[in-house]
């Protein structure tokens, strides 16, 4: 089978295309990452293709010999849609725009994953958070995230494209990742004894790690293949575990010589406090099911980073 991985050269993208690999389908790649680090060992087996996900035509002559889109590609944080919110839009609402009507033209009528985020909640009301409970948006990017979720819906109510949504949940676990985000600034502040600093503390989320992430895609993938009639559904990819922040920076005390001088500012407006989501949706339907929590992990991830940022 081939896929596309919009937004391949990614933390998840990246990770995701090395297990297609070895599963035996091919691999292409849409990005326009200049640097390309972590498709690295995996070069010389993809199809690389330089190309923003705005360009319409170029999406389109792509997506017409594939069989699968996993659609990745987008301003991926809640911080960088605040700063740039009409980049936001644009990248995210006309890339997922982009990919339906690529895959809607194509001859080879491909499925579509759409990479979605736990924002599009907001701040929940009820803990843990279903599938089907009320969109509540806090931010530009959880907009967006919607925006698409809606768009994949009408595909497939209009043109019968099968479609799955996948709601992703703070996504850690590897070198690739963005090293502000929340575990990897916590680890690396604490390898390098350096001042942490916290906006709010008091957060709860439900930390995900990347081979489990990479597990729903290719679950989603999966039943999609096996199906040839129109389909939509969103699932939860993640844990269904709370982890509070400071049991985050205990877990990393724990295996690290200095736990790191932590100082604390006002949250941010724009950020969610609180999210656990149920699985158990994933679970039936797909076959999902996560087997990494957070102190594996993170243990894990520590491993990496000293092996990769501390020579």
């Amino acid at each position: 089978m081939r896929i596309l991985i919009t937004g391949g050269a990614g933390f998840i993208g990246s990770s995701t295309a090395k297990v297609l690999l070895k599963m035996g389908h091919t691999v292409d790649i849409l990005d326009n990452r200049k640097d390309h680090g972590s498709l690295r060992k995996i070069q010389n087996e993809i199809t690389y293709h330089d190309v923003d996900i705005r360009d319409s035509e170029k999406v389109n002559n792509i997506s017409k010999n594939v069989h699968g889109i996993i659609h990745l590609a987008a301003v991926s944080r809640v911080i960088w849609g605040h700063e740039r919110p009409d980049e936001c839009i644009n990248i995210n609402v006309n890339g997922i725009s982009n990919v339906l009507e690529a895959a809607r033209l194509s001859g080879n009528n491909p499925w579509v994953i759409f990479g979605s985020s736990r924002e599009v909640y907001g701040e929940p009301d009820v803990l843990p958070v279903s599938e089907n409970a009320p969109y509540k948006v806090a931010n530009v990017y959880g907009k967006t995230k919607i925006d698409g979720e809606r768009m994949c819906n009408e595909y497939f109510k209009k043109y019968g494209l099968r479609t799955g949504v996948l709601r992703f949940s703070n996504v850690y676990g590897g070198v690739y990742d963005i090293l502000d985000r929340v575990i990897p600034r916590f680890i690396l502040n604490s390898l390098n004894d350096e001042e942490l600093n916290i906006h709010g503390g008091a957060q709860i989320f439900d930390f995900t790690h990347i081979d489990d992430t990479v597990t729903g895609i290719i679950k989603m993938s999966e039943l999609l293949s096996n199906t040839n009639i129109r389909y939509y559904d969103k699932f939860h990819i993640l844990t269904g575990k709370g982890t509070t922040l400071q049991e985050v920076l205990d877990i990393i005390s724990n295996n690290v010589e200095n736990r790191p001088k932590t100082t604390y500012s006002d949250p941010r407006n724009y950020d969610v406090e609180r999210f656990i989501g149920n699985p158990e949706k994933a679970r039936r339907l797909l076959g999902y099911r996560a087997t990494i929590f957070p102190k594996e992990g993170i243990d894990r991830t520590i491993g990496l980073y000293k092996e990769e940022f501390t020579k």
